[in-house]
């Protein structure tokens, strides 16, 4: 049940959204890093300081059906890549795990480090596979892109009780599904 029976008109702070879109990189013409689409779109909680801000600010506003287009700059987005986060890593330093038992890594491989007690541990990626360390890039997969979302809104909707608590998107049988964002009951699991 949603707390309010009033349906938004525009995405606005406290809203649950739902969007297809697709991401390139640099531009509308740029290499295609990801697809939400219709069948499978993105849904979240507008506001809640989880998505980008700059992404939030260019949605803000905007209608079911709109259409949108923009880019975020690296700045905007995830930030230019930082070199000290960018580091080798002897082979002995690093924890048993049973996903590499054997210390054997290979370039693409994510490992998960953590540098002090009172750091929280990273997720990067290997980079070099060295004879006795390797070198493991901790920046965000998409630092120092700009990136290109083109896409539609589809459904903007009331957040129910438990959503606007949490302030998050919550699925309404629990599952993830190509469900639509509906408050009615004749939805199904699966389309």
């Amino acid at each position: 049940m949603n707390m309010n029976s009033q349906k938004p008109e525009t995405i606005a702070d406290n809203t649950i959204v739902e969007i297809s879109y697709e991401l390139r990189e640099s531009g509308p013409q740029g290499p295609l890093l990801e697809i939400m689409s219709e069948n499978w779109p993105l849904k979240f909680y507008f506001g809640a300081g989880v998505m980008l801000s700059a992404f939030e600010n260019n949605l803000r506003g905007l209608r079911e059906g709109e259409r949108f287009s923009f880019t975020l700059t690296a700045d905007e987005a995830y930030g230019r890549i930082k070199p000290d986060l960018i580091r080798e890593i002897n082979l002995s330093e690093l924890p048993e795990t049973e996903y590499f038992p054997n210390r054997v890594y290979e370039k693409g491989d994510y490992v998960q480090f953590q540098f002090s007690p009172s750091e929280n541990p990273l997720t990067g990626v290997v980079t070099e596979v060295l004879p006795n360390s390797i070198v493991v890039d901790f920046n965000h997969s998409m630092a120092g892109k700009d990136l290109h979302f083109s896409g539609r809104v589809l459904f903007i909707r009331q957040p129910s009780a438990d959503e606007a608590v949490q302030k998050r998107y919550i699925e309404p049988n629990g599952v993830r599904s190509s469900s639509r964002l509906s408050d009615g009951s004749d939805k199904y699991l699966f389309d």
